[in-house]
């Protein structure tokens, strides 16, 4: 968020400062216009004042100077910050690049060729301008129109001196108007054909005036006086030149002068007449002069004009290029600024951040783009909401399942039952623990792997058959009792399979759920035996009394009658005797199986009872070779001390009597180690004899199942009884090389050190 501020931030800032370039741009632009477009006009004024339209024009083109320094700057300085941005990879600046150049060779080539052509022109009419003939032609004029004027201003001249010599002579005195001088002054005037002719007194008041028909007094009034009045108190004849709005009139004034003796004449009088030139003529003659001497004057400033001319072409031809490149900058701009906020966008969208919305979106094909990523980011981001809401949704069913999964896989771990799971391709899909620990395997290494591999021929053509019974109808369960032999130990299974199908009937695959019976078959066995022993012991003790008395009455009563060398008698009654105490024996032991007492335990250190069993059987049978091996520290739990005894003692029984089958050397190891993980203890006592036949493991600890000549087969079952009293568990294995090895482990409960 801080992140996105700031680039907002950042963008902003762009905008305004980009605004102020163009506003600063845009102003110097029309100030450069202004300006060249005062600097033509002046060189077109520059006739009246030379020396200060010639400063003006300077001092225009240095602003003009300073105004494209200026716009050349401000171009300059974005040509370094593209090349800047395109080192730095910024994203656009190669296409912003692309657009510029090609804005300024298209403006360019062009623009050089006109500048290439306007300097040809230019100096082609500058030296057109400024020829010999051209000056010679406005001087000629001039002379001619100054050649006229003087003519008209001479024959006026003479006129009026005419004029006079005739008032001098008639003797005029010019005090007084008078009609007789109307009447000649308008007589002469006709017969020398002048426009006007006026007559003034010494004190400048007009006498007589005549003028032509079609000429207005009024337009000859324009006489200065100052004039009038020099001419007749010097005394000397004056011409002048009068524009008049019906033509331009030549006036000429002659002093008239009285006669005096001895004295200088006097003047008494002034005539003054009026010769009409063409209209405008006056007007023409001077606007020659004033020509000439403007194109006198800009011939001395030819060469400034020419290189000033050249500057104005070069400053209009760098401003076309640089306008070509301040544009190029402007349309790279609208183009790449756009796509580079679609691109940011598009990284802000793959970010996540779908609140990314592009403002200022123009008319045309990139504002149609812009348009179109906006509405993206607005479906974008009402998809990802509605996304959320099923992920959501889906997390929360997928928590569901997962917590059913758990319970389901915790029900499957707590069942003493087995459960394995086949798919539709008859591969293991899942084995619980009970399933790993009944058919000693591991689930990881049989997941995957075909049923078929985990039990033999004759246990899959079971299975199969049951398959066999189960597709036709589609549905339902089988239920078949099998044994299955797994690491030299036969196990008496009850196999349910049932077929799993989905809610459009697909084959899913099958559940195999097996129970262990053995255990419960030897319960039941166990129990049934018991009830038997009980039984036996019971209707056989009742009669081994009498007949043990019976016998010995017999041998008190009799015994001396009987003949000494005759021993049959004897003999016959000792046997009855023995056999008797035999039957008692084997009718306690009956007694002792039916009637176990339970187990009361106590905390013991079964590494002494070991000891002391050992130590036992060490003296009693020298010719074996009898070890107690402890690994590690054994604790003291709780057990039956005697019971443990008697464990001990059936099993180092069992042991030495199977090594008295074999070849020397006869071994029996008793070890005992302790698991402090499992807190269990194990008991372990090995022989090197012959072993156990397979087909007699599962037997093993049934009642009355001996291997031994002479045995009762109720060891091992004591044994069995005991070791579950404990809730302990004991197997047999086969021993390496040769022999059997007898296991029994018991949990430690109360464990402490000694």
């Amino acid at each position: 968020m801080v992140a996105d501020t700031t680039a907002q931030a950042e963008r902003a800032k762009e905008i305004r400062r980009r605004k102020r370039e163009r506003v600063i741009i845009i102003v110097a632009l029309v100030l450069v216009a202004v300006i060249t477009y005062v600097e033509t006009q002046v060189v077109d004024m520059a006739q009246g004042l030379p020396m200060g339209s010639s400063l003006l024009v300077f001092a225009l083109i240095n602003v003009n100077a300073l105004l494209l320094l200026l716009v050349i700057f401000l171009v300059f300085r974005n040509l370094v910050k593209m090349t800047m941005e395109r080192r730095k990879g910024v994203w656009g600046a190669r296409l912003r690049t692309k657009l510029v150049s090609t804005f300024v060779l298209l403006s360019l080539a062009p623009t050089i060729l006109l500048l290439f052509a306007a300097f040809q022109f230019v100096g082609a009419s500058m030296e057109y301008w400024f020829s010999a003939q051209v000056e010679k032609s406005l001087f000629d004029a001039m002379e001619v129109s100054d050649a006229y004027s003087r003519q008209l201003a001479s024959e006026s001249s003479h006129f009026a001196g005419v004029l006079a010599h005739e008032l001098e002579r008639r003797g005029y005195r010019l005090s007084r108007p008078d009609e007789k001088l109307d009447e000649l002054l308008e007589s002469r005037r006709a017969l020398f054909d002048l426009a006007g002719a006026k007559v003034f007194s010494d004190d400048l008041q007009p006498l007589a005036q005549a003028t032509q028909s079609g000429t207005h007094a009024s337009h000859l009034q324009g006489l200065p006086m100052e004039m009038l009045s020099r001419s007749i108190s010097t005394g000397l004849p004056l011409t002048h030149l009068q524009p008049a709005p019906t033509g331009d009139f030549a006036a000429a004034i002659q002093p008239v002068m009285q006669p005096r003796k001895d004295m200088k004449p006097k003047v008494i009088g002034a005539v003054v007449a009026y010769q009409l030139l063409p209209p405008g003529a006056l007007a023409r003659s001077r606007q020659v002069r004033k020509g000439l001497e403007g194109y006198r004057q800009l011939k001395a400033f030819k060469e400034p004009i020419r290189t000033n001319l050249f500057i104005t072409l070069s400053i209009v031809t760098l401003l076309i290029v640089f306008v070509a490149t301040w544009l190029g900058f402007r349309l790279a701009r609208t183009i790449t600024d756009p796509l580079r906020e679609v691109a940011e966008g598009t990284q802000r969208v793959a970010g996540g951040n779908y609140d990314f919305h592009i403002t200022g979106a123009g008319p045309d094909e990139i504002g149609t783009l812009v348009n179109a990523f906006n509405r993206m980011t607005a479906d974008l981001k009402t998809s990802k909401a509605r996304l959320d809401e099923a992920q959501t949704e889906m997390r929360r069913t997928n928590l569901e399942l997962d917590r059913r999964r758990r319970y389901m896989e915790i029900v499957l771990k707590s069942v003493a039952a087995g459960v394995i799971t086949v798919d539709a391709e008859g591969k293991v899909a899942t084995v619980n623990p009970s399933a790993e620990r009944l058919l000693k395997v591991q689930g990881g290494s049989v997941v995957g792997r075909p049923w078929k591999e985990l039990v033999d021929e004759e246990n899959r053509v079971v299975i199969e058959r049951m398959l066999t019974s189960l597709i036709p109808g589609g549905a339902g369960t089988i239920d078949r009792q099998m044994r299955l032999t797994l690491g030299g130990e036969s196990l008496s299974l009850i196999v349910h399979l049932g077929l799993l199908k989905d809610e459009q009937g697909r084959n899913l695959g099958m559940v195999v759920v097996f129970e262990d019976l053995s255990e419960l078959e030897k319960a039941q066995r166990m129990a049934a035996w018991r009830e038997v022993a009980r039984r036996i012991a019971h209707e056989v003790k009742n009669p081994l009394t009498p007949i043990k008395l019976s016998a010995q009455r017999l041998m008190r009563r009799y015994g001396e009658r009987v003949s000494p060398d005759d021993p049959v008698f004897d003999e016959c009654t000792r046997t009855i005797v023995q056999q008797v105490e035999e039957l008692r024996r084997l009718v306690n032991e009956f007694s002792t199986f039916a009637r176990l007492p339970s187990a009361n335990p106590a905390p013991a250190d079964l590494t002494t009872i070991a000891a002391d069993a050992v130590s036992l059987f060490k003296s009693g049978h020298p010719e074996v070779n009898l070890e107690l091996e402890v690994e590690g520290k054994i604790p003291v739990f709780e057990l039956d001390r005697e019971q443990m005894s008697r464990v001990l003692i059936n099993l180092l029984d069992n042991a030495v009597a199977a090594v008295q089958k074999s070849e020397p050397p006869r071994q029996v190891v008793v070890r005992l180690s302790y698991d402090e993980i499992l807190n269990m203890v194990r008991l372990e006592v090995e022989d090197s004899g012959p072993g156990v036949p397979p087909e007699d493991k599962i037997r093993l600890f049934e009642p009355y199942f001996s291997t031994k000549k002479g045995g009762t087969g109720l060891g091992l079952t004591i044994v069995s009884t005991i070791v579950a009293d404990h809730n302990g568990y004991v197997r047999v294995q086969d021993n390496q090389p040769s022999g059997a090895r007898l296991i029994v482990e018991l949990p430690a409960r109360g464990a402490r050190e000694l």
